[in-house]
């Protein structure tokens, strides 16, 4: 069984995140099957890393980018025509002719793409930066891997203690 947050436990991990996140995160929890505390910590962390807390879901200036109609959006900053078209396959969403279907299936989205990528190899783990580096690509700069560190660890002191007791 999948591991699911209170929004206390998402505040102490991400006090910006907004109460709301905690039921389409859980989903995400649930479909990506996060069943042990590393799992769930790396992807609460990845996840609040990518999307600003859990408080962005589309790229602010998106219609102005290269990749217009197909620029980032959902927690895992689906981007481009040929992210769009692999989850429009894999999820039988209409998600190129209508794009900003990523937004509304952002939990379904999110779970696909991590489950796609195949990133709780990484969680598995305990391997920050090589699932940061996975999920956001050129975006992973220093600060990026840094915060998703100190997310990383406060996630893993809530739900397990710490992780170096699980990890090892």
């Amino acid at each position: 069984m999948a591991i699911s947050l209170t929004p206390s436990q998402l505040k102490t991990i991400c006090p910006d995140a907004p109460a709301h996140a905690t039921l389409p995160l859980n989903v995400v929890l649930a479909q990506t099957g996060s069943i042990t505390p590393l799992r769930a910590a790396m992807l609460v962390a990845q996840l609040a890393a990518a999307s600003e807390r859990f408080r962005l879901l589309e790229e602010p200036d998106g219609w102005s980018r290269p990749t217009a109609p197909y620029f980032a959006r959902g927690w895992v900053r689906l981007t481009g025509r040929r992210q769009y078209r692999e989850a429009d396959g894999a999820l039988d969403l209409d998600l190129l002719g209508h794009p900003e279907l990523v937004t509304a299936h952002n939990a379904e989205v999110t779970a696909w793409v991590w489950n796609a990528r195949q990133l709780h190899l990484f969680s598995d783990a305990g391997d920050v930066e090589g699932c940061t580096r996975a999920l956001a690509g050129a975006a992973a700069t220093t600060d990026r891997l840094a915060l998703t560190r100190v997310l990383y660890d406060r996630a893993c002191t809530v739900l397990a203690g710490s992780h170096e007791l699980i990890a090892a």
